[in-house]
């Protein structure tokens, strides 16, 4: 099977995609973990428009409380950092 050139572009760029896509959901997945927080359906995707795509899925309750504490505490501390 011979691939056009933007046929093999189309594929080059969706790999790229994919590739980036994973290594995005296992450094977030890794900085969740040192919170302690786990989001059992986080899982990278299909590329939309050739962008690398996260899905991020649903987690308990408990689990979006801790991490909107985690955000918001980040946020104030660069919000101290920058005064």
């Amino acid at each position: 099977m011979i691939r056009t050139e933007a046929a093999k572009k189309y594929w080059k760029q969706r790999h790229a995609a994919l590739d980036a896509s994973d290594a995005a959901a296992a450094d977030l997945r890794a900085a969740l973990a040192r919170h302690g927080l786990v989001i059992p359906s986080l899982r990278s995707s299909e590329p939309v428009d050739h962008r690398r795509f996260v899905e991020l899925g649903g987690c308990r309750a408990e689990v979006a409380a801790r991490l909107a504490q985690v955000l918001d505490a980040a946020a104030d501390a660069r919000s101290e950092e920058a005064r």
